[in-house]
């Protein structure tokens, strides 16, 4: 091959990718992907202070805030342990009263009803400019964590609580469940879309324990804790996708599992997305079971909450009737 046709043959390489790429991403749409990045004046942002907290999602709680579907908001958020540790490594150990790991809300949603579909988009996490974790604080600087003099990671923000009001009982901000709270899964970051069934009149959802980095399985106990403020909007869709939460973003789908046995939340995961995978491509349970088995990516959320967490995750491509891998369909 002569330098020009090679030359033509990578344009035409790069160009198949990039009309995957969009593919994937109109596939994801038509389940209800829409974090897209925003340009926007922060200052005039509608803010929910971080100050009307709670550590129990209840439905007989009243709201904090009202909001309309398709409403721009700041979400401030405060870290896990907020009075205990202080940016100068002041550690004290939590007493009877303390707040541990508050989400900032209630937030009601005008226009969702139980059983309906909500989405929330999260489009922005801007970190603090510290954070701790086991003990250690940690300088945050230029987008960088600095580890030590040698050491400097890159900040890859999450929110390790989003969740909605189960219909009845309560649920602790400290642990996962069906509707979802700390899952503290490092793919709830901007850039997804995570999906609920509403349970309660407005959802009543609630968002915290933000982090700056995490690895799958929070092996520590803690992410890289930290304050910060999510821009967000909430979505009323048309199709349920899952009882459990569900993240959607440009190129993979995810179904999430809690359960105090890991095993049991692997499995959730797992049969929650055969079943959308079968639902939404059209395709037999049997395909659909085959192609999970053959090409799906269970993962470990964490392994150190009350209920432990997993998720499965699949390319976009799986959900269209007609759909075949490509390049981008692996990472």
């Amino acid at each position: 091959m002569d330098r020009r046709s090679f030359l033509a043959a990578g344009v035409a390489a790069a160009s198949a990718v990039q009309t995957l790429s969009k593919e994937s991403v109109r596939i994801m749409e038509r389940l209800g992907f829409g974090a897209r990045s925003v340009k926007l004046d922060r200052a005039k942002v509608r803010r929910l202070s971080k100050n009307a907290h709670f550590t129990l999602f209840e439905s007989h709680r009243p709201a904090a805030y009202t909001v309309r579907p398709g409403e721009l908001l700041l979400v401030e958020c405060s870290h896990g342990l907020p009075g205990l540790v202080t940016r100068d490594g002041r550690f004290t150990k939590p007493g009877p009263g303390d707040t541990i790991n508050p989400a900032t809300g209630p937030i009601y949603v005008e226009g969702v009803k139980p059983g309906e579909t909500l989405a929330i988009d999260l489009l922005e996490i801007q970190t603090g400019d510290w954070g701790y974790c086991a003990e250690q604080v940690y300088e945050i600087k230029d987008g960088r964590v600095i580890v030590s003099p040698s050491t400097r990671l890159p900040v890859d923000p999450m929110l390790g609580v989003v969740g909605i009001t189960p219909a009845s009982g309560s649920m602790d901000t400290r642990r996962p469940a069906q509707t979802g709270g700390n899952m503290d899964c490092r793919d709830v970051r901007a850039g997804t879309t995570v999906v609920f069934t509403s349970q309660v009149p407005g959802a009543l959802a609630g968002f915290g324990d933000a982090h700056a980095l995490q690895g799958d399985g929070e092996i520590a106990g803690q992410g890289l804790e930290t304050d910060a403020e999510v821009l967000l909007r909430f979505r009323i869709l048309p199709q349920q996708l899952s009882k459990r939460p569900v993240l959607l973003t440009p190129g993979y789908l995810y179904t999430m599992g809690a359960h105090e046995d890991l095993t049991e939340a692997a499995w959730q995961a797992t049969e929650d997305m055969v079943a959308l995978v079968e639902r939404s491509s059209a395709r037999g349970n049997g395909e659909s079971r085959v192609l999970v088995n053959l090409i799906g990516r269970l993962i470990v959320n964490q392994i150190v909450d009350p209920a432990k967490g997993a998720r499965m995750e699949m390319p976009a491509w799986v959900f269209d009737h007609a759909g075949q891998p490509g390049e981008s369909s692996t990472h």
